[in-house]
This record gives C-alpha cells, structure tokens and sequence, in this order.
C-alpha cells in the first residue's frame, strides 16, 4: 500500500504543470468578419495558415454585404476560399445589406474580378446563409466567451450582434490624425478625412467603438501606412508560393488589375497586418486613447480624439519588414 500511495504522490506534481501548460496553449477561437476584399483574401489565406499551425482555432467566417465585395458575390467568394484553403468545419455566414455610404462601383467590379480569379471552377452558391452573420457571431461568442472578432470591413454585422455580443474585437478601420483614403468617385460632398470601412456604416463604427463590452483594439491607417504593398515584396512571393494560401495571395496580387495599383503605391497590406496584430500583438505598435466617431455630415466616417470618446488601444506604427518577413513565412506554412 505504502509503495502504490508514494507512487501516486509522486505522480502528482507532474500533473498539474503538464494541464497547465495544455491550458496555456490552447488556440484562441477566431471569428473573421469580412467585407471579401482581395486583401480580406489575403487576411483569410494568412489566417487558414495559422490555423493549420495550431496558433489559432478559425471557427467562423462572417461575411459583410455593404462593403468591398458584391452582395451574394461576396459570400460566394467566402465559401469558394475557405473550401480552397480546406477549411473544414469552419462556418460562412453572411448579413448587413445596406448602409448609408457604398463602394464606388468601379472598386466593386474590380475587387469581385480578382478576388473571383483566385477560385476557378468553384460552384459554391450566391445564396444567403441560412444563419445570419450577427446569429452566428452571437452563437460563436455563447460556445466561447473568449473568442476574437476580427473585423476587416465594416462593422455593420458586428454592431448588430450588439449588445449580446462580448468578444474582443480587432478591427482595421480609421485614421487618427492622419489623412484618410476616399478616392476613385467616392461623392464629393465628404471631406477626405474618413477610411473606407467607417465610412461605409459611421453609425455601426460609432457603436462598436463606444458600446462594445470589452474595448476595441483598432488597426488604423496610422499603422498600416507601413505595410505598403511592394514590387519586392511580391517577387519574393513569386519565388516562394507552396501552399495554397500562398498561392491565393500571389494569384490576386499579380492580377493584371492589381499591379498597375501597386506600382502607383496605392495599395496597403490593411487587413492582413490587422489579422496578424491578433496572432502576433507585437506587428503593431499600439497606444491608447479616447476615440469617437463622426456619424453624419462631411465628415461622416472620421475617427478621432475625443474627451468623450471610448478608452481604446489604437495602433500608431508597424514594422514593414518584420511583417513582410513573418506574412511570407506563415503563408508558406513555416513558423
């Protein structure tokens, strides 16, 4: 008896590091919201890699209508990536038709061309999703308090999973201090100051920012600013795509729309840097601050300090080259 007893006290000890450090390493649960933009492609195609390395659990894909991809085109495209990417298992959901402010149609048709080059042959169906996208995000957050939102367009669908909603939210959007990006026959009745998601749904920006349960960590112009998307850049991807995921990203960025686009330097890596922020908070140089949103007028879109705004993270810088580096090698499935 003495021998079986000091053999299970000796036993013990050993236990409780190994749970422990299983706890430490369980995956966070990731929900991608997404506006299907070429470079929300490039985010998907980054996130199927982390996953497939076990540093994230991607459990949804929660598509957006109003943004930069065509409604019912839009979730088409989702589900045609996630089946490239072989995705198994994750979820597609979309939701959030309509908002005050659209895309010009010229970047639609463009963004819908490329982004419909990368999945030749796919079938998958226009049809909207069964559940919405706010219902699964909801669900997502029940199954797992702890999982991350990461919005890469506007976050119509996100608001509308308020105030249910509590997960942390990740999302590129906004320029603090910094010029915005309207361009390419936006109305010219708005001033300038705006980036494109926030300005799609001020009203939805506004509501997320300020009445999310747990405060936001934004991922504005003033950070990926720094990631421009270079020549260089993609002719080291060109010598280097073995994955799937790697080969979506070089597919879109050498689409023949895409590269007059990146020799004028009017292309940012925006959604992938985001994304990459969630996995590897160090890609983003962050600080705080008290942030608003304007919801009407010429300015309808703009972020900005505020005394009455929302306590949030925000980031201020990246560094291009670390990005570069850990982009090419995570697509590529290396650690």
């Amino acid at each position: 008896m003495k021998r079986v007893l000091s053999a299970a006290l000796l036993a013990l000890p050993l236990l409780v590091p190994v749970t422990a450090h299983a706890q430490d390493r369980t995956p966070p649960v990731i929900i991608f919201d997404t506006d299907m933009d070429y470079d929300d492609a490039a985010a998907l195609a980054y996130l199927a890699e982390e996953d497939r390395l076990g540093r994230i659990e991607l459990r949804a894909v929660t598509v957006v209508n109003n943004g930069g991809g065509l409604p019912g085109r839009a979730i088409r495209n989702a589900r045609c990536l996630v089946e490239r990417l072989g995705l198994r298992g994750v979820q597609v959901a979309d939701g959030s038709e309509t908002a005050p402010n659209a895309f010009p149609d010229e970047i639609l048709q463009t963004v819908d061309k490329v982004v419909t080059s990368v999945t030749p042959g796919c079938d998958a169906a226009e049809t909207p999703s069964r559940i919405r996208a706010p219902q699964l995000i909801r669900r997502v957050l029940r199954q797992e308090p702890t999982a991350r939102i990461i919005a890469t367009g506007p976050l119509s669908n996100v608001a509308a999973a308020l105030p249910e909603a509590a997960g942390r939210v990740t999302s590129m959007g906004g320029a603090i201090d910094v010029p915005g990006n309207l361009c390419c026959g936006t109305p010219p009745q708005f001033d300038g100051t705006q980036e494109f998601n926030y300005w799609i749904d001020p009203a939805a920006s506004r509501a997320v920012i300020r009445h999310n349960p747990r405060p936001v960590h934004l991922v504005p112009l003033n950070a990926t600013n720094d990631v421009p998307i270079t020549p260089e850049f993609i002719d080291r991807l060109r010598a280097d795509h073995r994955t799937p995921a790697a080969d979506i990203v070089f597919e879109a960025f050498t689409h023949p729309d895409i590269q007059p686009l990146i020799a004028d330097g009017l292309l940012f890596w925006w959604d992938p840097l985001a994304t990459m922020s969630v996995v590897h908070p160090e890609s983003v140089e962050f600080t705080k601050g008290r942030v608003d949103v304007v919801t009407d007028g010429p300015a309808a879109g703009r972020t900005f300090l505020s005394a009455t705004g929302r306590s949030i993270s925000y980031g201020v810088a990246a560094d291009g080259a670390a990005f570069e580096e850990r982009f090419l090698n995570t697509l590529n499935g290396r650690r």
